[in-house]
């Protein structure tokens, strides 16, 4: 397999004949008064990709590949393009196919058919990062809270811990059981005691 577009598998003889990938990088020009004028970036622009494949009736059935692709600009959904290799491209949307038939059978259907297909990126990742809740990087050891108009700390165990979004399992876990070591016990620092370093 040479690459999957969603549910597409493209099944090629050794590689795509062609394979371009274009990016552009868009700059907003403002012109300064007795000066050259100064570039600004504003954004990245979308990726566009372009195969060229053939597909032969000897390794894959030609005509329902195409009528996959097809139906793939029909429906105008983004899907994932994963290479053989397993890297993941990005999600993508056909923009264009175009078919150049070099052997049809008796009855017209395809034997070894050429297609160009153009995709360009869907910058779903975007979308999914503004909808998604910020998650902290690290779990905290402990959660605690400012008493309402005071500075002073109270211990995060003041509250059950499953009633607090974000709380650290530390605070749900029963204490250990079993033999204590010989120097410290379960219960000889208390939770409002632990905390993390800032480093």
């Amino acid at each position: 397999m040479f690459a999957i577009l969603g549910e597409i598998e493209f099944a090629v003889l050794g590689s795509p004949e062609r394979f371009d990938s274009r990016r552009t990088y868009t700059y907003a020009e403002h012109q300064v008064v007795e000066d050259r004028p100064h570039l600004q970036w504003i954004s990245d622009g979308l990726e566009t990709i372009t195969l060229e494949l053939l597909m032969h009736a000897s390794f894959t059935d030609p005509g329902a590949q195409l009528a996959a692709l097809q139906a793939a600009g029909d429906d105008h959904q983004a899907r994932a393009l994963v290479f053989g290799s397993g890297e993941h491209r990005g999600y993508f949307v056909l923009t264009a196919l175009g078919v150049h038939s070099r052997q049809l059978d008796a009855n017209g259907y395809p034997i070894a058919i050429f297609v160009r297909v153009e995709l360009k990126e869907w910058a779903i990742a975007e979308e999914l990062a503004a909808a998604a809740t910020l998650i902290p990087q690290t779990t905290p050891l402990a959660v605690a809270q400012l008493a309402p108009g005071s500075t002073a700390l109270i211990a995060a165990q003041t509250s059950p811990a499953s009633s607090l979004a974000g709380v650290s399992a530390v605070l749900s876990s029963p204490f250990p059981s079993g033999p204590a070591g010989p120097s410290m016990q379960a219960g000889d620092v208390p939770i409002s005691q632990i905390v993390r370093s800032a480093n």
